[in-house]
């Protein structure tokens, strides 16, 4: 089944400057943050969104695709090794380092199946490969996570704005943002920087990307680089195709300021007259 993904190449971020030599970003840490509501919820999520539901995109279709397109033997061979790389989890790993382990291991294999599958395909079929992908895995075993962002639109609406229709979320809907995030998971901590309910617009600002700085940069394929490529196809190119803003429900645009590790996303939606 072909699926119609525009491809990313016409998109100003997609001929973004080569990626810098990667910077670890300042530590965080304490009590709430290693252990605190929004620590159990993104390690929840990532077990059940990226192991469980995600985690297939690389050994069941992109393993596959490459063995058939290169020298199977050796691609199996750099396979065995990407998985040695892979974090364990421990028994007194806090839920903040469970999520990071985990989203750090699926970053890496994910890394590494996307540089390999640009050696043999063109940008627009290599894209076609990895979004399509990734959109018709979603839509398959991920339903109500779709339909879940799509009724935070419906939430978002009966909000107040603020006096001139543009304004910031009250402490308690900052509170309760950085605490209770069920797509905390996707991105790390974030803030809200632009609150429109009333207009439905809402601006995301996430200063240290989970993409780029969850996995041990000495682990990661190439680890003089960001991982972008799959920052590009599967974060951005994938959420962009799934949430378009059809039928009246979420829109979703990603703006990754590579080579920095620093992302804007800006979520849309029709709002009720």
């Amino acid at each position: 089944m072909s699926i119609d993904v525009p491809p990313m190449s016409s998109t100003p971020v997609s001929v973004a400057p080569p990626a810098k030599a990667r910077t670890a970003p300042p530590p965080r840490g304490g009590l709430l943050y290693d252990w605190g509501p929004q620590a159990w919820i993104d390690m929840v999520m990532s077990k059940r969104m990226l192991v469980d539901r995600a985690g297939p995109l690389v050994p069941y279709t992109f393993l596959p695709i490459l063995r058939m397109s290169g020298d199977p033997e050796q691609i199996d061979r750099d396979w065995a090794e990407i998985k040695r790389r892979r974090e364990k989890i421990r028994l007194l790993d806090s839920p903040r380092e469970r999520w990071r382990k985990r989203y750090g291991n699926f970053v890496r294999e994910s890394e590494w199946a996307l540089l390999e599958l640009r050696k043999h395909f063109s940008q627009a079929q290599y894209e076609e490969i990895v979004i399509g992908t990734s959109v018709a895995l979603a839509k398959e075993n991920s339903t109500d996570f779709i339909e879940m962002m799509n009724g935070m639109t419906e939430q978002s609406a009966s909000a107040k704005p603020g006096p001139d229709g543009i304004g910031e979320p009250s402490r308690t809907q900052k509170l309760m943002f950085e605490m209770f995030n069920p797509a905390g998971f996707l991105t790390g901590p974030a803030e809200i920087t632009e609150y429109d309910p009333g207009q439905g617009k809402v601006t995301m600002f996430i200063p240290d990307c989970a993409w780029h700085t969850c996995g041990a940069q000495e682990r990661l394929p190439n680890p003089e680089k960001l991982p972008e490529e799959g920052c590009l196809l599967i974060c951005k190119g994938t959420f962009e195709e799934l949430f378009q803003g059809e039928d009246s429900g979420l829109s979703i645009d990603f703006e990754p300021h590579l080579p920095d590790t620093s992302c804007t996303a800006r979520m849309s939606w029709k709002a009720q007259a």
